[in-house]
């Protein structure tokens, strides 16, 4: 049985939480999505996502486990893509959301697979063998500039390019959200998460809060461990000072 726990939370500077949760244990569907600081509306854009897509899912995949891979993975993209046009639609019916945009990640859990999906900044990571590991690559500038040699990884802290989103839900263009399938082993926990998170906290900071606080064996996880072990993310987060709205998911 699937063992999860979610947080959102404001931060120590942000006026307003923009992010929002998606659980869905009834789906094993889970999701974080960020609404876009400095646009308008970031919060409605956020929590039309996790509003609406889980119908879509549910509606394109209605028996994940019975369903081919590549098929789960063509339907879960056409459903971000008619997702992002549809809020992109709605902000040009309304002053008020205009260029309303949203950062997302999600998980679609099957007996043997994960199968993530992102658009943005937004990460999933997988804490396998007791070692953290990022299953997402950012989509943003400074991504784009890495992969081509153009920027080292010691930029990534003062670039500009880290805050330029090349893809989010609401876009104009032509959205292309990266999904991906992986297989799914024992005694590993999926974390997924906002910005807020990473930007406050290094992989060895996470890595260290996670090996300190979840058991090897997920058999002996308990609910209380993982949202103690939840609750001590978003604490060190802030405590490094909260720049930002703080969310994740953490799944054993």
């Amino acid at each position: 049985m699937i063992k999860y726990s979610g947080i959102t939370d404001q931060g120590k500077v942000r006026e307003r939480n923009e992010d929002s949760l998606g659980l869905f244990p009834e789906q094993n569907l889970f999701m974080v999505a960020d609404g876009m600081g400095g646009r308008p509306a970031g919060d409605v854009a956020s929590r039309l996502v996790v509003e609406v897509l889980p119908l879509l899912i549910r509606q394109r995949i209605p028996e994940p486990d019975k369903s081919n891979k590549s098929e789960v993975i063509l339907k879960i993209k056409s459903s971000l893509v008619d997702l992002s046009n549809r809020i992109l639609h709605e902000s040009s019916r309304n002053c008020e959301f205009e260029g309303m945009g949203t950062t997302l990640v999600m998980a679609l859990l099957t007996k043997k697979h994960y199968f993530i999906a992102h658009m943005g900044d937004s990460r999933a990571y997988l804490f396998r063998e007791q070692v953290l590991q990022q299953v997402t690559n950012d989509h943003n500038l400074f991504r784009h500039l890495l992969a081509n040699g153009d920027v080292s990884q010691d930029e990534s802290k003062t670039h500009p390019g880290t805050n330029q989103l090349l893809q989010y839900i609401g876009m104009d263009g032509t959205p292309n959200p990266t999904v991906i399938c992986i297989p799914r082993m024992q005694n590993e926990y999926l974390l997924l998460c906002s910005d807020g998170l990473t930007s406050m906290l290094s992989y060895q900071q996470i890595n260290r809060l996670l090996l300190d606080n979840l058991p090897a064996d997920t058999a002996e996880l308990t609910q209380i461990q993982l949202d103690q072990c939840a609750a001590k993310l978003v604490a060190q987060a802030n405590q490094a000072g909260g720049n930002d709205n703080i969310s994740l998911n953490l799944i054993g």
